[in-house]
């Protein structure tokens, strides 16, 4: 029979290749993590470049060209209403979820489980921000004692609201865009 230290040796082995192997892992996970994460933002950064080259530039200048007219009766109401809902608006109420991202976490979290227990943490601490500004939007200072639970907006919501802009724009004679 082979010496105890033969078996010791082996062991360290094993061990080595194993902690070799969690490495190159957590490598591969990290960098594909960074590919995602850049991928989103060069796609935001995208939307955002046209979103102001296409609407934002082209209304700035067609306003500060142009005197806004005078407003009608209850529009500066009816605005400072829209703006008050739309403020009440996050993109996670209104945007579909994104199931290949989720089925991608659920894949990491059957395989790598612990690093991704903070991105879970991450995702619990918003949640838990969004109930508490939840909670105080739905407190009303009427003070009648009667709690409600907030709904948030839909999709739904936010066409309603884009309307009443698009509608109040008009009235203004302004021309835009809105999509």
């Amino acid at each position: 029979m082979d010496s105890p230290w033969d078996e010791e040796i082996s062991n360290d082995a094993y061990n080595g290749e194993s902690h070799w192997q969690k490495i190159a892992s957590d490598f591969t996970n990290a960098g594909y993590r960074e590919g995602i994460t850049a991928g989103k933002e060069g796609a935001l950064q995208e939307g955002f470049d046209s979103g102001f080259a296409v609407t934002g530039a082209p209304l700035g200048r067609d306003i500060g060209r142009h005197p806004l007219p005078l407003l009608p009766p209850g529009a500066l109401d009816e605005l400072r209403n829209i703006a008050a809902q739309l403020a009440d608006i996050r993109f996670s109420d209104i945007v579909p979820p994104d199931l290949e991202a989720e089925e991608h976490a659920r894949e990491h979290m059957r395989t790598e489980g612990e690093a991704l227990e903070m991105d879970s943490e991450e995702l619990k601490d918003k949640k838990d921000v969004e109930g508490l500004e939840d909670l105080l939007a739905g407190m009303s200072a009427s003070g009648n004692g009667k709690e409600r639970k907030p709904q948030r907006p839909t999709m739904q919501d936010f066409e309603v609201v884009k309307k009443r802009l698009e509608a109040l724009v008009g009235t203004l004679g302004l021309q835009i865009q809105l999509s």
